[in-house]
């Protein structure tokens, strides 16, 4: 198995895409410019079989490894052409031993990296003392009727949605300009806290998203705007990227709403799994619940110099 750099975007989206979805795509990719570190997985010199990505950045004097900003996994993906079991498990545990050892060789003071969900052999990085922490997203069948669908939301979520309706919100469709969700996104991120990547969030509305891979929803009254959400989605999965509301509408059901819209889109576009994209925070956590999805783990991977280890078990225990 050789693991090296891969200089040409095509090349490694070409073989990526098919298995990762709209995160392995050129044009989601081409968000981070040249900041992205783009590792091909061979067989052989040639023989491209797999591949991940992530950022290596610097700040105060240290070196860190992660996830690009706004996207939910390292686009890891490898197959297998043995159809034996066993040989197939000592193939993907090859393979994750020697992306262990890639990562380790990188020597950065801090890693943290989440994987694709598929992947659930993280064992070489135990091995070679990384914390594997356990995460969990929540994701919806849409090869469910939309009745079945909303029939599995909590009784409260359909109350509230209904107060909403019946307070006359209209959501509509791509009825704002991308420059206008990207400021509104921006501030939305900065009021909740949250780190705000501008370069690539900039890069997400203005140069990703077009109809074939994206839409955002808008909850308006009148004239008055009230929330919006923005969803990317490819063939198979439509994941919730980004949503806010104006806390000032003083109506409830906003964004209960609006999610309700963006499942029914979903299914309209033919999309088999509608994913939240990330349920870690408690408050989050428990409104996504209502709407009756399925709990999937997901796994991290953290290491840290031991200086930074030890003040990160003090800021960051939950992950040190």
């Amino acid at each position: 198995m050789i693991l090296k750099p891969i200089n040409n975007l095509d090349q490694f989206t070409e073989k990526a895409e098919p298995v990762i979805g709209v995160f392995g795509s050129k044009k989601w990719l081409s968000v981070y410019g040249d900041k992205l570190e783009l590792i091909g997985i061979y067989k052989d010199e040639h023989q491209l079989i797999g591949g991940f990505y992530f950022l290596k950045t610097k700040k105060y004097g240290f070196n860190f490894v992660k996830l690009p900003p706004y996207t939910p996994h390292c686009g890891l993906f490898f197959v297998s052409e043995s159809t034996n079991k066993s040989s197939s498990n000592n193939f993907s545990k090859e393979v994750m031993n020697d992306i262990c050892e890639y990562f380790t060789l990188q020597k950065s003071s801090l890693t943290i990296l989440a994987f694709p969900s598929a992947i659930i052999d993280l064992q070489p990085f135990i091995w070679d003392k990384y914390k594997v922490i356990p995460n969990y997203t929540y994701r919806i069948n849409l090869n469910n009727t939309i009745e079945s669908i909303k029939g599995n939301f909590d009784t409260k979520n359909r109350n509230v949605i209904n107060k909403a309706i019946k307070e006359e919100v209209v959501v509509t469709e791509n009825s704002m300009k991308q420059e206008e969700l990207y400021k509104f996104f921006k501030g939305s991120l900065k009021a909740a806290g949250a780190n705000v990547y501008e370069e690539e969030l900039k890069n997400i509305f203005l140069e990703f998203s077009d109809a074939s891979n994206s839409f955002a929803l808008i909850a308006e009254k009148g004239s008055e705007f009230f929330g919006a959400v923005f969803c990317v989605y490819d063939k198979n999965t439509c994941y919730y990227l980004l949503g806010g509301i104006n806390k000032n509408s003083g109506i409830q059901g906003i964004n209960n709403l609006l999610i309700q819209k963006s499942i029914e889109k979903a299914k309209d576009l033919g999309c088999t799994t509608f994913d939240f994209e990330g349920s870690m925070l408690k408050g989050v956590e428990k409104f996504f619940r209502g709407f009756g999805p399925e709990l999937i783990p997901y796994y991290t991977v953290n290491k840290a110099s031991l200086p930074l280890e030890i003040l990160l078990k003090y800021k960051k225990r939950e992950i040190f």
